[in-house]
């Protein structure tokens, strides 16, 4: 797997568990599902820093859009 197709895989990861904080499941608590966002945020910022100036640009035009 590549670095751009594992970015785009975090980002997923972050909108599905940001789309289930309003009807979190059960076993599921906001704070875990809160957790897995920042997760996800975090692991993608450092991969997109580490693969290339491009890709940290493609994060921040996605994030303004």
């Amino acid at each position: 797997m590549d670095t751009e197709e594992l970015l785009s895989k975090l980002e997923l990861i972050e909108e599905q568990a940001r789309l289930t904080l309003d009807e979190f499941p059960r076993h599921l608590t906001k704070e875990r599902q809160r957790m897995i966002i920042s997760l996800a945020k975090n692991i993608r910022w450092l991969l997109a820093e580490t693969a290339s100036p491009e890709a940290t640009i493609r994060m921040i035009d996605r994030r303004l859009s």
